[in-house]
């Protein structure tokens, strides 16, 4: 059994939408949930998973300065993230695409 899959939509200035996976083929996203505001500082938004190694989901943010953020996973619904750590620093604005 494979994981659904979510995904992001930047929506400015209301904030971003999480449409979560359902599983089902027929109709593969839940409608959006709000997470909040402030997201249309990034241009690219990426969740591939964990990326530091604790179990949890976390996202990558790219922000317009070409800064690389991530945002690790708590695994709780009501925070699903913890405050942003810059990983890496102005030029990520050269790959089309980040995963």
């Amino acid at each position: 059994m494979t994981a659904a899959p979510t995904s992001w939509r930047v929506t400015a200035p209301a904030g971003s939408g999480l449409y979560k996976g359902t599983g089902d083929v027929a109709k593969p996203f839940t409608t959006r949930s709000k997470i909040g505001s402030g997201w249309n500082a990034y241009n690219h938004l990426v969740s591939t998973g964990d990326v530091n190694g604790d179990g949890r989901t976390d996202l990558l943010a790219r922000d317009t300065a070409g800064a690389l953020w991530l945002y690790k996973g708590t695994g709780k619904a009501s925070a699903p993230y913890q405050k942003k750590t810059k990983i890496g620093n102005a030029g990520w604005n050269q790959y089309a695409q980040i995963f």
